[in-house]
């Protein structure tokens, strides 16, 4: 049921926008769980481990610390880009996706906050440690994200013209 002062179209917008929010808080829980030390060095070195077990690769460790490594900054980037999505989407007050310059600003700006908030975090998470460099790529992670809605609305717009 409808109220007089909005339509259907308003009610849904508003469920989206609800479920948006709630989607984003969500995955900052999720990224909050993951600093713990549950998911630190060893968990990640397992990772690695069986992947390189399942594939019949022996590797030196000097790589197997470069791969460790590259798994845990990609898994950084990943997550906060999942996180500058949502942020991104469940702030627009009509179409979410819509490109607004100053809303990607703020967004890759929330988003270096709390990762600011998780390295502090971390840094009193028993076989944690925080770091400047992992904000910097978590942010360039939500730049990236930010970047591909600007990149899929452009798109988007040229194949519509098309």
């Amino acid at each position: 049921m409808v109220n007089n002062s909005g339509s259907a179209a308003d009610l849904n917008l508003s469920k989206r926008r609800v479920a948006l929010r709630l989607t984003t808080l969500a995955w900052a829980v999720l990224v909050f769980y993951l600093s713990t030390e549950r998911f630190g060095s060893d968990f990640s070195q397992g990772l690695v481990a069986q992947a390189l077990t399942v594939l019949h690769i022996s590797v030196s460790p000097r790589t197997f610390h470069i791969l460790d490594t590259l798994l845990r900054k990609t898994a950084h980037m990943t997550e906060y880009g999942i996180l500058a999505f949502l942020v991104y989407g469940s702030f627009a007050e009509q179409q979410p996706f819509r490109w607004r310059l100053r809303q990607a600003i703020w967004c890759i700006g929330i988003v270096g906050l709390y990762s600011l908030t998780d390295e502090f975090h971390q840094r009193y998470v028993t076989g944690r440690h925080a770091s400047l460099v992992d904000c910097g790529i978590d942010v360039a992670g939500a730049a990236v994200a930010v970047g591909m809605i600007f990149e899929a609305r452009r798109l988007f717009r040229r194949a519509s013209s098309d």
